[in-house]
């Protein structure tokens, strides 16, 4: 069908706590909803979330759907941006280790930026996985079990993760392929 967007009726939760990395999540969820996708943000906080930018406090974002209330069944693909301050809260939250853990039980795609790739310990499915992740958090990965890769994007099966924002062009396009959309990664990096 020509004219269709590659993303089309493809279900996205973004799952935040205050604190996350503004940047990856917002290049991201523009990125997905160019493609048609439709983005909901879950979260432990109720109202808003505040995003981190460039050191300090930065935008508000609407809060679509309490994450006690998200099934895994809802979504197609699970994104969490890092964060310090969001991780923790997301890692301290039963609901958001629920969730990570059903997706990646399922074989739905999960896709991790910075810091966010330690939830995976705390969802207790990091053993035997590869994912790119910060220096910060490599010896608590490693000390679980993970491979720790120097690359800015790694694909271990559903999971795909982002170290840092170097790799933003092809963690997108990872996340369209997961999906199911066929991708040209030169066009990704224009």
């Amino acid at each position: 069908m020509e004219g269709m967007k590659p993303l089309a009726g493809k279900k996205i939760a973004i799952m935040v706590a205050s604190g996350f990395i503004e940047e990856h999540m917002t290049d991201v969820q523009k990125a997905l909803i160019a493609a048609g996708a439709m983005t909901t943000i879950v979260s432990p906080e109720v109202g808003v979330a505040n995003g981190w930018h460039e050191g300090g406090w930065g935008h508000n974002f609407f809060v679509d759907e309490r994450i006690s209330d998200v099934l895994p069944s809802q979504y197609d693909l699970l994104l969490a941006p890092g964060g310090v301050r969001s991780t923790a809260t997301l890692a301290g939250n039963a609901h958001s280790r629920r969730v990570l853990k059903g997706m990646l039980e399922a074989n739905k795609p999960v896709a991790l930026t910075d810091d966010a790739a330690t939830l995976l310990i705390d969802a207790e499915v990091a053993s035997g996985r590869s994912v790119s992740a910060p220096e910060a958090a490599a010896e608590r990965l490693t000390a679980a079990g993970v491979t720790v890769s120097n690359e800015g994007v790694t694909v271990d099966g559903s999971l795909i993760t982002m170290a840092n924002t170097s790799g933003a062009s092809e963690f997108i396009a990872a996340i369209k392929a997961s999906l199911g959309a066929v991708v040209d990664v030169e066009e990704e990096a224009a």
